[in-house]
């Protein structure tokens, strides 16, 4: 098991927002992810706007999960519509 830390960038709107990192919690948790921390970074404004938004809700996960399994979720996750970004990077202890 590793430690991943991943960075959703969802959608302006909070209810979408909301529904997003529900969507991820869970996707997390079906591949085996233990979730240690879970951070809500906020409203912020973009460098370079991302679909027309010039801002965005940023999301951080940090889990402990299987290489191959990271993988996965990347690929799972970044078809959502209502996201305009994800990154999952290893934490290098």
């Amino acid at each position: 098991m590793r430690t991943y830390e991943a960075v959703c960038v969802f959608r302006p709107e909070e209810d979408e927002a909301k529904a997003g990192t529900e969507t991820v919690r869970t996707e997390l948790k079906n591949l085996g992810a233990e979730i240690q921390k879970e951070e809500d970074m906020g409203l912020r404004t973009l460098a370079y706007p991302i679909q027309k938004n010039g801002q965005a809700r940023y999301y951080l996960f940090v889990v402990n999960m299987d290489p191959d399994k990271a993988h996965q979720t990347e690929k799972q996750v970044q078809m959502r519509t209502d996201m305009l970004r994800f990154l999952m990077v290893r934490q290098d202890r």
